[in-house]
């Protein structure tokens, strides 16, 4: 049963991704360190001694010995918070994150990490490390569940930043563990050495069959336009028929970046996105290069994607680029301007906003609540009939001031109870890990190691994902670990939902098996918004030739 504060707590991460990743490091540049600046009103001065007198008179009669630094950074908070959704005040364990998720990477022992159940410290391990990192080298799984950090039991820890900060550490320095695995009857203690770990913003990409291309963008940061060659080597693009290009929950990022991959799609010269500012007159960024190759593209979005990926799809939408798939967009367009405070703080401060190409202002309105902006239910359908309508290269009208609209309007599937009490409880994970190692009769008949696994080609694995059949036999095994865990389900619900369980755990079988590219590329089999994706690129071709030959007619005329 999904408890009453896990949505709230679904939507707080995307509420802090947004602050880090978005809201700080969207503007693409660092304010110069502010000294004095402009003079302050006469009647600030007044109100700031004010402020100094009661902290010292806090600070010396209060009943509880007060912290003064903390009370000092909720001061700059509350202050900030009064402006916009997205001014923000980084303590000094904030603004190292933040310049590590700009510089692309960090030192610890490369895992991904949820906490094991709301108000536990313990976390589960969600995917299988990448090769090469502290976590694999010693053998840490995916599903495999840290209780202990150096002897010590993190069961209370009521925050998994605190987790992490702690698995965090100096390279070549060791932190100790104690691992509980599915299956294994005792705790497994691990000695593991932290090394630098590249914070990957592109860990997808493929073929979806022999001339359309995948890649998803999880974020933007320093290493994103490197990435996306990469990607776009390793798919051929030259042979690319198609391209799927998916930023669903990508909370944006460096803005630099932003302009750099949309200048992988148009031409040189063409206008990616441009700010307005309450000091100056803004500022136009264009296209420096142009490397478009010519191939139709569709662009996923959702509501979580926002500031630097709806600027890459606000521009691609505009100039009649890629066709836009899914759910319209956050709507996070303040330019933020980074500014380093003393003793290694930051402020992250709204100095403008971002327009696409059409002149279309992408930020939401936040002027009613900041609460509603956050956390209140969109509605996806009667929101535009209040927005202002622009066009875009070839007419087509979309539509500004609250996201970026998609094209084509496709909602993702939601979990049925039953699917997120069995998500809760890591059992799709645990039942792969016991098929994986034999524990349970099934028709999984591959076995490789590692290094074997490195050796298959693209047939190889696609033959090997033919083979693998979930019989009846391996679901009634699943249905019985669902009993052992208390999931309460009948035949008809399970009978319901049978298609996506057999998919779910395909995934976690070939991530296992495989590789965890196989594991994301059986997820898509029922992806609702990229199967849609797919049957449109007939659309996306049409648009694509369309714009083609509207330009060949403007250069004759």
């Amino acid at each position: 049963m999904r408890r009453p504060g896990d949505e709230k707590r679904s939507r707080l991460t995307i509420l802090l991704l947004l602050t880090i990743l978005s809201a700080a490091v969207l503007g693409g540049w660092f304010g110069e360190r502010v000294n004095a600046g402009t003079p302050l009103k006469e009647e600030t001065q007044k109100l700031l001694k004010s402020f100094t007198e009661t902290l010292a008179i806090v600070e010396s009669d209060y009943a509880h010995e007060a912290d003064a630094e903390g009370l000092l950074e909720s001061a700059i908070r509350g202050l900030l918070r009064s402006l916009d959704p997205h001014s923000s005040f980084f303590s000094r364990t904030d603004y190292k994150k933040l310049r590590e998720e700009q510089q692309g990477k960090y030192y610890g022992l490369g895992i991904t990490i949820r906490p094991e159940s709301p108000g536990s410290g313990r976390v589960v391990v969600v995917d299988p490390p990448a090769s090469g990192t502290p976590a694999y080298k010693v053998g840490i799984r995916a599903g495999d569940v840290i209780a202990k950090i150096e002897g010590e039991s993190i069961h209370d820890w009521e925050l998994m930043e605190e987790v992490i900060q702690n698995l965090k550490g100096p390279k070549g320095t060791k932190v100790n563990i104690t691992i509980e695995r599915p299956g294994v009857p005792e705790p497994i203690e691990m000695s593991v050495e932290r090394d630098e770990i590249p914070l990957y913003t592109i860990k997808y990409a493929f073929h979806l069959d022999s001339t359309t291309g995948y890649i998803r963008i999880e974020r933007f940061s320093e290493t994103t336009s490197k990435e996306l060659d990469e990607a776009l080597e390793k798919l051929k693009e030259s042979e690319l028929e198609a391209l799927i290009l998916d930023l669903r929950n990508n909370p944006g990022g460096a803005l630099s970046q932003a302009i750099e991959v949309t200048d992988r799609f148009i031409e040189k010269g063409q206008l990616v996105v441009k700010t307005r500012m309450r000091r100056g007159k803004g500022h136009e960024y264009l296209a420096p290069r142009g490397r478009r190759h010519d191939y139709p593209m569709v662009v996923l979005i959702n509501q979580s994607s926002a500031s630097a990926s709806e600027i890459v799809a606000g521009a691609l939408q505009d100039h009649d680029r890629a066709l836009i798939v899914g759910e319209t967009s956050f709507g996070k367009a303040l330019v933020q301007t980074i500014y380093p405070l003393e003793s290694n703080r930051g402020l992250a401060l709204t100095t403008g906003k971002y327009y696409t190409p059409s002149d279309r202002l992408i930020q939401r309105n936040y002027s009613e609540s900041f609460y509603d902006y956050f956390w209140g239910a969109r509605n996806q359908e009667s929101d535009e009939s209040e927005r202002t309508v622009s066009y875009t290269d070839s007419g087509r009208t979309v539509f500004g001031g609250g996201g970026i609209t998609p094209d084509e309007k496709v909602s993702a599937e939601r979990l049925s109870k039953l699917l997120q009490q069995v998500r809760r409880k890591s059992l799709f994970q645990k039942f792969a890990e016991r098929l994986a190692d034999g524990e349970i009769v099934s028709d999984v008949r591959f076995r490789y190691t590692s290094q074997e696994r490195a050796g298959l080609t693209r047939e190889d694995k696609a033959r090997l994902r033919d083979e693998l059949v979930i019989s009846e036999q391996t679901l009634i095994h699943f249905q019985q670990l669902l009993k052992e865990n208390e999931v309460d389900f009948t035949e008809e619900t399970f009978n319901k939902d049978r298609r996506l369980i057999v998919n779910l755990l395909k995934q976690r079988l070939f991530a296992k098996l495989l590789d965890d590219e196989e594991g994301k590329r059986a997820s898509l089999e029922v992806d609702r918004q990229v199967q849609r994706a797919v049957e449109l690129l007939p659309k996306a071709r049409a648009l694509f030739q369309d714009m083609a030959a509207k330009k060949r007619a403007d250069s004759v005329q």
